[in-house]
C-alpha cells in the first residue's frame, strides 16, 4: 500500500505512450492498427480507452502487454515504463519481467481466456510461482485468499472447479484474482464487463473501484460503455481509426466535448431522461485501415468537415495533455441539431 501511495508524488507518469504504431501483414495488404498513439497514465489514476470496435483499443493493451506477434509488429513510437522504454532488445529480458507481475491484464473473455483443462486452482498457484517464487503449498493457500478477496464464496471449494463449471461473473472474478495475484501497479481491463449481465457488470466495477483503493492501482480500462467510464474513470482518451482524437478529464468530456466523434459518442448514448422516439447514430463506417486517408479519418462522417479536412490530417494531442482533440473545426455544438442539451449527465 505505502509503495503504490508514495508512487502517486511522482511526476513521471507510470505509462506512457509515444507515437506508438502497429502493424498487421495481411494477405490483403498492410494494416495500420495503431498510427501514432500517444497517451500518458500518472500513478494511481484510471484512463479509460473508448472507441467504436476495431478502433485500435485491444490493439493498444495487447502492445503495452507484448502480445503482439506475427503478422502484427510494433514498427514505430515507444511504450516507457516509468520512463523507460520497454521495446527493442536490451529492453526485452526487463519487459518480460514486468509483465503479468508489473504489469497485468484482464482479458476481455474469461471462457477463452482460462485453459479449459486447468483447474482454477491451477491457474492461481502457476502465476504466483513463476512470478513470485512461491511454493505449492504457499501459493495455494494465497490462490484461496485471492478467490476471498474478489468475493468468490467457498474459495476452497472453487480451487478445485474447472472454468466451465463457473458462472460468467464467476469467471471475471477469476481473471481480476489472476491480474491481482501478483501486486501489480498496472491492471488494464479490456472490455471487463461485456458479456456480463447489468447486475454482474456493477459488481465487477464496485470490486474494480474496491481494488484499486486498497491496492493503489493505475488503472487503464478498454471499454466502449460510456456509463462504464462516467462512474469509474478520471480520464478518457478517444479513439478512432488507430489514432487519439480527443483527450480530456471524464467530466468535461461529458459537459463540452470538443471533438465531432466524441460529441457522436455521447449522443448516441441512450438515457433515461431521453423521450426522443430514436436513438442520434454516427452515420457511415469507420475508414479502411490497409489504405488510411491522408487527412481527418472521420472526415467522412462528420457534420462539419471541410477541404482542409480531407487533405490535412489535425494534430494529434501530446502524451498526458487533457483537453487536447485532434480537429480543425470543432464547436460544442457540432451535434446539437436536434434541439437536446449537449450536456450529458451519466450520474
Amino acid at each position: 500500500m505505502d509503495r503504490h501511495t508514495d508512487m502517486s508524488i511522482a511526476k513521471t507518469p507510470i505509462l506512457e505512450l509515444s507515437d506508438l504504431q502497429v502493424e498487421f501483414d495481411t494477405r490483403a495488404g498492410i494494416v495500420h492498427g495503431l498510427r501514432g498513439v500517444s497517451f500518458a497514465l500518472q500513478p494511481g489514476e484510471t484512463l479509460a480507452l473508448v472507441g467504436e470496435s476495431g478502433s485500435g483499443k485491444s490493439v493498444t493493451a495487447q502492445a503495452v502487454m507484448g502480445l503482439i506477434s506475427l503478422p502484427g509488429a510494433i514498427t514505430g513510437g515507444d511504450i516507457l515504463w516509468k520512463g523507460e522504454s520497454l521495446l527493442g532488445r536490451a529492453a526485452a529480458r526487463r519487459a518480460r519481467k514486468l509483465h503479468g507481475k508489473a504489469l497485468s491484464m484482464v482479458f476481455q473473455d474469461p471462457m477463452t481466456s482460462l485453459n479449459p483443462l486447468m483447474s482454477i486452482g491451477a491457474h492461481l498457484t502457476e502465476v504466483q510461482r513463476r512470478h513470485m517464487g512461491l511454493s505449492r503449498r504457499a501459493a495455494a493457500a494465497r490462490g484461496a485468499e485471492l478467490l476471498d478477496a474478489v468475493g468468490i464464496t467457498e474459495p476452497q471449494r472453487r480451487m478445485a472447479q474447472f472454468p466451465h463449471e463457473l458462472s460468467g461473473g464467476m469467471r471475471q472474478r477469476v481473471m481480476i484474482a489472476l491480474a491481482i495475484a501478483c501486486e501489480p501497479e498496472l491492471l488494464i481491463a479490456d472490455e471487463p464487463t461485456t458479456a456480463l449481465d447489468v447486475t454482474i457488470q456493477a459488481q465487477v466495477l464496485d470490486l474494480l473501484s474496491d481494488l484499486q483503493r486498497q491496492m493503489g492501482l493505475s488503472i487503464l480500462l478498454i471499454t466502449h460503455d460510456l456509463g462504464v467510464v462516467a462512474g469509474l474513470c478520471e480520464k478518457v482518451a478517444v479513439m478512432y481509426a488507430g489514432e487519439i482524437v480527443e483527450t480530456g478529464t471524464a467530466d468535461d468530456l461529458f459537459a463540452a466535448a470538443k471533438h465531432p466523434y466524441t460529441q457522436g459518442l455521447i449522443r448516441s448514448t441512450p438515457r433515461l431522461s431521453d423521450r426522443a422516439e430514436r436513438l442520434v447514430s454516427i452515420d457511415g463506417a469507420p475508414p479502411s485501415l490497409l489504405s488510411p486517408p491522408e487527412g481527418c479519418a472521420f472526415e467522412p462522417r462528420c457534420p462539419q468537415s471541410s477541404l482542409r479536412c480531407r487533405t490535412r490530417p489535425p494534430l494529434a494531442a501530446a502524451p498526458g495533455s487533457t483537453g487536447a482533440h485532434a480537429c480543425w473545426n470543432s464547436t460544442p455544438a457540432a451535434w446539437d441539431t436536434r434541439g437536446a442539451d449537449p450536456k450529458v449527465s451519466f450520474a
